[in-house]
């Protein structure tokens, strides 16, 4: 199979964040913890280990977080909120002036917090926080508890808000540009169903038309000049040709367009799966010489197609296993399309979204086939697709 693209996706960038800010709260964690350690003296006997403790816990939950995608912004929301509660608190936390050549505990996390805010909450949310995390920090450092740090504090709280705001404008414009990568992917499959099934219908068409200008038409005029027993007989026989070329122009609607085997659709799939945003592993499955309609491999690629990329979509990222098995048994052809991440509920896809029903399903019951989806949350989606040599397509 061909190498996959670099291409950005929303879920790509989504794992990215999540593994940076786990990478960062964690380490984080661990170069500063003996800091707070030692400012300990100075805070609250109760409130300050309780928060520092708390807040620890908050950043090895977001470490925790980048292996299992799903709670990484639950987990970045936690840090955030924590993080706030802390500064504005601060003042029941330091129960007497931390020494001078010291700086409050919060200050070495400011950074790792206004990341996790910007990664977890809407973009007005994040900036909201961006904004008001640095003002509380030199509300707090100018307090006496906080060392009252004068011009200082102005300054760190400056720093804190040019840093969080530049990590807060590479978040929104990657996930912008990823967004518009899905659009366009998504786009793409819809523009080739539909040229597909544009393709299908002009070939139609133009046959009928041929069928009715070379057949009918001609049949018409020889029976309207047909005044001899001979000439009636022959315009007779030539009916009957053109409703035998009518009825097998309406059997097989795609014209010209020669079978398929089932090889050279194993190919045309593989050339579609391999252009996406994520690997699509082909699985090594028996192929005989067996041909399917033109119509038949048509629908059973783009169904094979869209359900690769909703797996790539909604999946998961680039780790998440995902494969492709054509495979011929007996008369029939079987497709399987399936991945080991987030699966969903069959049930609970709002009956508006059309890519599982029309795309998939309705698309390969059209020719006669049948489409089984089966999925549950956390457990994958599997795919399969069917199609018997007696079906008329």
């Amino acid at each position: 199979m061909r190498g996959v693209r670099p291409t950005i996706t929303q879920a790509s960038v989504e794992r990215l964040f999540a593994i940076l800010i786990a990478l960062a709260a964690v380490g984080y964690g661990a170069v500063y913890a003996p800091q707070v350690v030692r400012q300990l003296p100075y805070l609250d006997p109760v409130w300050g280990p309780v928060t520092a403790i708390a807040f620890g816990a908050a950043l090895v939950f977001v470490g925790l977080s980048a292996f299992v995608q799903r709670l990484a912004q639950v987990a970045q929301i936690v840090c955030a909120l924590l993080f706030l509660v802390v500064l504005v608190t601060w003042p029941l936390i330091a129960s007497r002036p931390i020494p001078d050549a010291q700086y409050p505990w919060p200050w070495w996390f400011c950074t790792v917090a206004s990341t996790a805010a910007a990664m977890g909450f809407a973009p007005w949310r994040a900036t909201v926080y961006t904004a008001l995390v640095p003002a509380v920090y030199v509300v707090a450092r100018l307090s006496p508890v906080g060392g009252d740090a004068g011009q200082a504090a102005f300054l760190q709280g400056v720093y804190t808000a040019i840093l969080s705001g530049g990590v807060l404008v590479i978040a929104v414009l990657l996930r912008r540009a990823a967004a518009a990568v899905d659009t366009a992917q998504a786009t793409a499959v819809r523009r080739y169903s539909s040229a597909i099934r544009e393709h299908a219908t002009e070939v139609e068409r133009v046959q009928v038309d041929a069928i009715v200008h070379d057949s009918v038409l001609t049949t018409l005029l020889s029976a309207a000049r047909a005044h001899s027993p001979e000439a009636k007989a022959l315009a007779a026989r030539m009916a009957r040709n053109a409703i035998d070329h009518l009825a097998a122009a309406a059997a097989d609607l795609p014209g010209e367009a020669p079978p398929v085997t089932v090889h050279e659709l194993r190919g045309r799939i593989t050339a579609a799966v391999g252009a996406l945003a994520a690997p699509v592993h082909l699985r090594d499955a028996p192929v005989g010489g067996m041909r399917v309609p033109a119509t038949v491999a048509d629908a059973l690629a783009s169904a094979a197609l869209q359900a690769s990329v909703n797996s790539v979509q909604h999946a998961g990222g680039p780790e998440v296993d995902r494969w492709v098995r054509v495979e011929q048994r007996g008369a029939s052809v079987h497709v399987e399309v399936g991945d080991d991440g987030a699966g969903f509920d069959l049930g609970a896809v709002p009956a508006a979204r059309l890519g599982v029903r029309r795309s998939i399903i309705e698309r390969v019951q059209a020719v006669g086939g049948t489409a089984v989806v089966a999925s549950n949350p956390g457990a994958g989606t599997r795919i399969r697709l069917e199609w018997h040599a007696g079906t008329q397509a």
